[in-house]
Parts: structure tokens; sequence; C-alpha cells
């Protein structure tokens, strides 16, 4: 485990997508090439510039150049050839099978071409399309090709789509999925284009909508990979991202208030899981190694997931210490005020240590004040929330890199794909970094591969769900049981004092002093639990909690059914939507709670 967060590597994908050879025109061939280049250029030297201007957002390899191509004769095998000889990396997606796919080539040229391609090809999928309609394997492949880049190079002649699996479709997938797409006629009669849904962010893009339109070059490339590579240029945004970029792990934790909270109220054992940060490793590391097992190793689908594996575990970890500072500290500032009152009370017991009590209720004045200063210098709050949310968008991403053809929804909003959060930004960085996976799906094994995703991704955050709410559903219940008998010690305590002073009983001035105590301090101490509770939102948690595991378990049993690959991409990418919804609706409850004590 490196002793810091792992930086990004600078990674930019072209996919391709256009017209067999049978459809282009031998004469413009040539050309076509040249266009590919020029394209191809301007997007190597783009973000080239962006890499050397923002030394602080990646890491200090050299820039990854990446081209994803199905190596169809034609448009596909020519992008190929001119990628590989402007030093590029090519990743190959086939519609099915290599065998076949290579029989359904056009000639014997064509043929030996594609061979020499996928020699030099960094990883190859064969996507499971002989198994069904053969416009169905295109689609697939155009999606998978989508899911892989973030500018699609068309050579399309910019008509809409006169069937499935077409150039058109694959280019509305692109626009609205926030993909850049370079859009060059195959006859060379027209100047090249570049089409972005963040060039008019307020509606909703279609292939023929002028406002998304820009002449290809220099300023728009520019503008289009600084949208999508840098960082939000919010100078917030930017302090955040550098603090999460200078984040250590510590192995200790000593904020416990919060654990010892669920073990007093019999919801949770307290022990030495609670002091150490290990544990959390321990729990990440073997969770991920029963996913390799059963979803990786279990399967002919491979991926690059280790980057994926650190920064998820470094943003788990983190996440999960600050919830333990940030809760912790709640509880501690709610009781230690209500011990404040009581202590400030008992100096009517006890009047000659008066200046004791009142140094002991200065003092945790001073240590809940201080207590508040520190959360909100640190940040505990701010931090738990954007680790524990970009820790949730990295999970995922292992199950929609192994489908092939999934992928998270575009950062951004629907309509704008530029990233608005530096938590957005980074998560993309790491899906774009991890590239095409490897490997050979049949219809069977898509299916087979489906159950396991259900099994060791879906089903765990089913469990998850559940058991958090049942225990918060506990702990609510238990602290509002706790409250209540707090009032009605007081309630009791007040009845008997006026009966007293009524019946003008020795007791009540004998014992005055503590209803006193009682009457003064167990309000104080009550309102503690209840602004506890009210702080946490326990009960709206648990049913936010409730809800996400219901939804989950509908999308865990579909997932079990047979499912086509499409299907299960469709289904994966609906329940890390799922997820995500319920985390930002979390967020937006939490994120005015902060330590603050004004």
């Amino acid at each position: 485990m490196p002793d810091s967060p792992p930086r990004l590597p600078f990674v930019i994908g072209v996919g391709v997508t256009g017209h067999r050879a049978r459809a282009l025109k031998a004469d413009t061939l040539e050309e076509l090439g040249a266009r590919i280049r020029t394209t191809l250029k301007l997007v190597s030297a783009s973000g080239l510039a962006l890499r050397s201007g923002c030394a602080t957002c990646y890491d200090d390899a050299p820039a990854i150049l990446r081209l994803v191509s199905p190596l169809a004769d034609g448009a596909d095998q020519i992008a190929a050839q001119v990628a590989l000889e402007l030093g590029w990396q090519l990743q190959v997606v086939l519609p099915f099978d290599r065998a076949p796919y290579r029989s359904s080539l056009d000639t014997a040229a064509s043929r030996a071409e594609f061979d020499r391609l996928a020699e030099r090809a960094t990883c190859v999928l064969e996507l499971p399309g002989a198994d069904g309609p053969e416009h169905d394997a295109y689609v697939m492949a155009g999606r998978a090709t989508v899911a892989h880049c973030d500018i699609l190079i068309a050579i399309w002649d910019g008509r809409p789509a006169r069937g499935r699996g077409g150039t058109a479709e694959v280019v509305q997938l692109a626009l609205t999925r926030g993909t850049a797409v370079v859009h060059i006629a195959p006859d060379n009669g027209q100047d090249m284009r570049l089409l972005w849904s963040g060039f008019d962010p307020n509606v909703l893009t279609l292939a023929d909508q002028p406002s998304v339109a820009r002449p290809l070059d220099q300023a728009h490339v520019d503008q289009v990979l600084t949208g999508l590579m840098l960082p939000p240029p919010n100078a917030e945004e930017m302090a955040f991202f550098s603090r999460f970029d200078n984040e250590r792990l510590r192995r200790i934790r000593t904020r416990i208030e919060y654990p010892l909270m669920l073990a007093l109220a019999g919801v949770k054992r307290f022990g030495a899981k609670d002091f150490r940060e290990q544990h959390c490793a321990d729990q990440i590391r073997d969770e991920w190694q029963a996913y390799c097992t059963g979803c990786v190793d279990a399967h002919s689908m491979s991926a690059p997931i280790a980057v994926l594996q650190s920064a998820y575990s470094w943003t788990d970890r983190l996440a999960t210490h600050f919830a333990q500072a940030y809760r912790s500290g709640h509880i501690f500032s709610f009781l230690f005020g209500g011990l404040a009152v009581c202590i400030g009370l008992s100096a009517f017991m006890a009047p000659q240590h008066k200046f004791e009590f009142a140094a002991g209720e200065l003092l945790i004045t001073f240590a809940i004040i201080l207590n508040a200063w520190v959360g909100t210098r640190n940040e505990w709050h701010r931090r738990w929330l954007d680790y524990r949310q970009l820790a949730e968008r990295l999970r995922p991403m292992r199950s929609l890199k192994l489908l092939g053809i999934a992928a998270p929804d575009p950062p951004g909003t629907a309509t704008n794909p530029v990233p608005l959060r530096w938590i957005d930004w980074y998560a993309a960085g790491i899906w774009r970094a991890i590239g095409c996976p490897s490997g050979s799906l049949d219809r069977a094994g898509a299916a087979r591969l489906a159950v396991s995703i259900a099994d060791h991704e879906i089903a765990p955050q089913v469990s998850y769900h559940r058991r958090h709410a049942e225990q918060i559903q506990l702990l609510d219940h238990r602290l509002e049981s706790i409250g209540f008998s707090l009032f009605l010690a007081t309630l009791i305590v007040s009845i008997v004092t006026m009966v007293g002073i009524a019946a003008n009983s020795v007791f009540v001035n004998q014992y005055g002093n503590w209803f006193t105590l009682v009457s003064a301090g167990f309000p104080a101490l009550g309102t503690a639990v209840f602004g506890i509770r009210f702080q946490a939102d326990f009960g709206g948690d648990a049913l936010r909690s409730l809800a996400t595991a219901n939804t989950l378990g509908q999308i865990d049993q579909e997932m079990r059914h047979d499912v086509s690959l499409s299907r299960a991409a469709d289904l994966t990418e609906q329940a890390s939507r799922v997820m995500l919804s319920d985390l930002d609706e979390w967020r937006l409850v939490n994120q005015q709670r902060d330590l603050s004590v004004g």
C-alpha cells in the first residue's frame, strides 16, 4: 500500500466507428487516413499540453494515448493503422468471436490486416454477438467502444440511423453519454466537425443539433479535453483535491465515542477493531480477494483493476476514519454539554467544592469548543462525505468493467458531462485509466458472469443495507427509550417535589438539591440524547437503506434469470445509479450538519 492516495495516470481514449470498406470510395481512403491522422495529432497535442500544465493532478508516468477499434475493414482498420504509426496503444473490441468475425471481412487483404493489427493490440475483447441477431452484435460493439473512450471518431455520412447497430446510433449514444464526437464525412467533401453536449449544456443532445457542433480545430479540442481531463476550475474544489492528495492513514483511531455508544446501546460489540485502522484494511482486502476469485478468476474476462482497488481502499478507509471521528465529535459535544449542566448544578449539593465544580464545568465547556474547532478546522464532516461518495463511485466500476459494454454515468449533469466536483473528476480518471477488459464471452458465459456479479457485488450491498438499517433502527429506538426515561424521571421527581412541598415534608428540604439536580440535569441529558438522534437522522438513514436494499434486491433477482450481456450491463448500471442516488440523498441530508457550536 503506498503512503498516499494513488495519483491518476494521464490517459486519453479515442474510439472509432464508421462505414465498412464496401461503403467507402477507393479514391477517398488516403484522404480519410490523413483526416484521422489530423484528428489524433490534435488530440495528442492538446492532451500533452494539458498534462504538462497540470503536474499536480496526475502521476509522473508518461501520458497514455489509446485507440479503441472494432477492426472492421474500412474506417476501423484505417484508424488503427494511423494510431499505431503515431505511437498510440490499440485496444480491440469485437462484436463476436475472433474467428467468425475475421471471416466476415470482405477481402483476404482486410483479413490479413486484421491479424496484423490484432497482434499488436494491448487487449482484445470478444463479445457474444454471434448468439443473437447481427445488429445486436454491432450495437454491443458500439456500446463497448463508447464506454471506453473520451472522443469518438465517426466516419459517417451524417444521416439518421437506417437500422440498429449503425454509426448514427453509436454517435447518438456517445453524445448522450457526454463523449465528444469527431464527425468525418466519408466523401471528404465536408469540413470535419466536433460534436459535444458540453457545447450546449442546457438540453439533451441530438446528433443533428447544430448548437453542439464546432469546427474541428485545436481551440475546440482544447476546450473538450480541458472540460473532461482537468479537475473543476473551482479554487475550493482544487483545495479539496489537494487535501485528498496529501492524506495519510492513521493506524490508531482516537475518537471512539460513536462505537462506544453503539456498544452501550447493545447494538454492536466494542473491541480492538474500533481502535485499529488495520481492521478496515483487512476487511477491504478480503472482500476484494473474494470478488476477484468469484468474478475475475472464475470467468474468461480480466481487467487491470489494481489501480481501482488501491483507490477504493484508500477512499473507503479514509471515509470510515472520518465518519467515526465526526460522529464521535457530535456525541462528545451533546453528552458533555448535558454533563456540564449537571456539574454546574452539583455545586448546590456540595457548596464547599463550588470552585472545583466550576473548574470542571469550565474544562468541559472548553473541551466542547476545542472539539468543535478541531473538527471544523480539519473538515471531518466534509472529508467523510467526499470520501464516502468517491468510494461508492469506485466500487461498482470493477463489475462494469468486466461486463465490457457497461459504464458508469458520465460526470456532471445529464446535459453537461463536465465534472463539477473533484470526486467526479477523480472517479472518471480511474475509469479511464483501467481501459478495456480482455477476454471472450459467449451467451452462457455472460449469464454466468451476471450471476457472479449478483453474488459478489449486488447481494452483499443488499445485505449491508438491510443489516445497517436494522442496527440503526435499534440504536434509534434505544436512544429514544433512554431519552424518554430521563424525561419520565424528571416528571416523577417534579411531581414528588410538588407533593412534598404541599405536604410540607421534611425530605423535600433534606433532598431538595438532589431533586434540583434531577429536575434540571436530566432534561439536559435527555435533550443531548435527542440532539444526537436528530443530528444523525438515524430513522431517516434506516428508511433510505431499506429502500435501497429493496431496489437492489429486485436487480439482484433479475441478474439471476439467465440474462444476456446487454441486459446484465443495463442492470449493473442501474444498480450503480441506485447506490449513488442513495448517497446523493444522504449527502444532501448531512452536508449542513457540521460540528460548529454556534
